[in-house]
């Protein structure tokens, strides 16, 4: 009986190894993330789905692209349920948990705002302490903002929703980012136009697909996307996808 489980064994090991290989690589995709990543009809679409599709076409992986809310993704990313999750903003905690490319997709200055008729005029990190800044569940700031715990954060479920808050006197501050509030505001702010300005700046946040560190030869993976994503950015055609959303 033994011989025979070992026998059985030797024999199915190759053709799983081999069918494992050739699934495509599952990857998550902010599902309310315009115009970086959202979805229409239930397909993912936007800038960084994308420089992502371009850069795993280039790397010759097959990827499987799926529409899920953010703080999920991450969460099947970590278990190992997904391969990989895109935009993350690194912080200390999640290079621990999780493992990433070298160069960012693409950055965006991360804002402060405030009502237009606050009284205020130039704000930084530590002048959010002991005040009421809103933030959007799942997503991370950087250091600095997420090592600073005499901020009072007010967790909202989508930027939008976080912005009337704002305006409706529920946090002093929200935090966004610049194309996001462009888009925004532009689609379907129009009700707050006149009542929110910039009033600082956290950081020029640079944006990663975060990697499982349960997915089988993800350092591979990783070396490949990294060798794909410079061949892209030398010839022009990740210039080219940030032209075509900009």
């Amino acid at each position: 009986m033994r011989t025979l489980l070992l026998c059985l064994v030797i024999w199915f090991a190759p053709s799983l190894h081999a069918q494992v290989q050739n699934q495509p690589l599952l990857i998550g995709a902010e599902d309310d993330w315009a115009p970086f990543s959202s979805a229409e009809n239930g397909q993912p679409t936007g800038m960084a789905v994308d420089i992502v599709r371009a850069i795993f076409a280039d790397a010759n992986i097959p990827i499987k692209l799926v529409s899920v809310p953010y703080a999920r993704c991450m969460r099947e990313t970590k278990s190992g349920r997904l391969a990989g999750c895109f935009d993350t903003l690194p912080d200390a905690q999640m290079l621990r948990d999780y493992l990433f490319h070298a160069k960012p997709l693409f950055s965006d200055p991360l804002l402060i705002l405030a009502r237009a008729d606050r009284p205020v005029v130039s704000v930084q990190v530590r002048d959010l302490e002991d005040t009421r800044v809103v933030i959007t569940h799942g997503y991370s700031y950087g250091d600095e903002f997420e090592s600073n715990h005499k901020i009072q954060r007010i967790e909202g479920v989508a930027d939008i929703s976080n912005l009337r808050m704002l305006v409706a006197g529920r946090a002093d501050y929200a935090i966004v980012y610049q194309r996001i509030l462009r888009h925004q505001m532009r689609n379907k702010g129009h009700d707050l136009s006149g009542q929110l300005k910039t009033v600082g700046q956290l950081s020029d946040a640079k944006l990663y697909l975060s990697f499982s560190r349960n997915w089988a030869d993800m350092p591979g993976v990783i070396e490949r996307f990294n060798a794909a994503h410079a061949r892209l950015a030398r010839n022009g055609a990740i210039a080219a996808i940030h032209k075509k959303w900009d």
